[in-house]
């Protein structure tokens, strides 16, 4: 297996080819980001690393088994500022999506697996549809973790004459995992004799947990689950904020989407508010409706009693994105870490993705790849 992945990271493409046990020969990246790569190389000292796209000579690479990777979603985010969100098919978002057509063109891979986030414009993501051949498939990786996380897939096979298929991937099946699965040392609440969460309502009950499952008019059933906000902390002033950094969110729901960049005291984890067994501090009460903190107290919907609000480690974030525990962050910070896995991929997904692909059928295309 030769492999060929542009905007690399952490190297999230070659766990999923380890995970899956197909042994890769060769698997060359490019990425600058120069954290990423040393974590990276770390793990995987047998990958060949070039650094940026834009120098890239993909003719090098013609003939190989998979080109793999998702351009930087920064400029067509939902979350980008409206004043710099990219919308339409130029910017340096596009630019950089340029590369990975250009590396397509070049190197003519027997399979090509592309990836982005799924708020971006309709308008982009047409023209990325346009230029490949054929529309994507959305998968929320909620259905194989604890996290909420909406991505666009574009997978195709090579048709032997300039054309790509695309290929037909199902939805993976739905864990029903959520935060409580994955945190350390969560006290078990309202769980069954075999520890999991009880049964999820179909709409908000009492105790405000709604059902899990939302049904989507395009993609059909998905296990789409919004984190549930409970409360919010106080700003180190004293004065309560609900932005997105000091929102609290309970375990018995998804976690909000890890993101590579974000302020704020859990903008790139999220707070959790975590039942306490007395171990742990600084700890919370919450009494009638409210949680004290510092000389305040704010309204917040948990049951009376003593709680951590924290952000998630990193342990449990690489469980969110189903990075297995061998794969070490020993050589980054743990600030580099939240980046890498932010900006990384759910690998369960793409091992879903690369084992469909190589596995299943393909829908015929008889476009010619745009090039923009």
């Amino acid at each position: 297996m030769k492999v060929l992945s542009l905007f690399d990271g952490m190297s999230c493409g070659m766990i999923a080819f380890r995970q899956l046990g197909i042994p890769v020969d060769e698997y060359h990246a490019y990425e600058i980001d120069k954290y990423a790569v040393k974590v990276s190389y770390h793990n995987f000292p047998e990958i060949i690393h070039h650094g940026d796209v834009f120098q890239g000579d993909f003719t090098a690479y013609k003939g190989y088994d998979w080109l793999i990777g998702g351009s930087p979603c920064t400029y067509w985010s939902i979350a980008q500022n409206p004043e710099n969100r990219e919308t339409t098919a130029s910017g340096v978002g596009w630019e950089l999506f340029q590369q990975y057509v250009r590396a397509l063109h070049k190197a003519e891979p027997e399979y090509f697996l592309y990836e982005n986030n799924y708020s971006m414009s309709e308008a982009i993501k047409n023209s990325i549809s346009e230029a490949f051949g054929f529309e994507p498939i959305m998968i929320n990786s909620s259905l194989v973790s604890a996290q909420s996380r909406k991505r666009l897939y574009w997978v195709g096979r090579n048709n032997g004459d300039g054309t790509y298929s695309k290929c037909m991937i199902n939805q993976p099946e739905d864990r029903g995992l959520i935060v409580r699965d994955i945190i350390d040392n969560a006290e078990p609440l309202n769980t069954t004799e075999g520890g999991k969460s009880n049964t999820i309502k179909a709409q908000y009950s009492k105790n405000g947990v709604p059902n899990f499952v939302k049904y989507d008019s395009t993609y059909g059933a998905t296990g789409v689950a919004l984190p549930i906000q409970v409360g919010a902390m106080a700003r180190p002033n004293g004065e309560q904020s609900h932005s997105q950094g000091f929102r609290i969110y309970s375990i018995d729901g998804k976690t909000v989407t890890l993101k590579g960049n974000a302020g704020g005291a859990g903008g790139k984890t999220g707070l959790y508010a975590i039942k306490s067994n007395g171990k742990e501090i600084p700890l919370y009460e919450v009494k009638n409706g409210k949680i004290r903190y510092k000389s305040g107290e704010y309204p917040i919907k948990l049951p009376d009693g003593l709680y951590v609000i924290r952000k998630l480690t990193v342990s449990e974030c690489m469980r969110l994105q189903t990075v297995p525990d061998w794969y070490d962050f020993a050589v980054i910070s743990n600030t580099q870490a939240y980046k890498c896995l932010g900006n990384g991929w759910t690998v369960e997904v793409i091992m879903h993705l690369i084992q469909s692909a190589m596995q299943g059928k393909t829908e015929p295309c008889y476009r010619q790849l745009g090039f923009f």
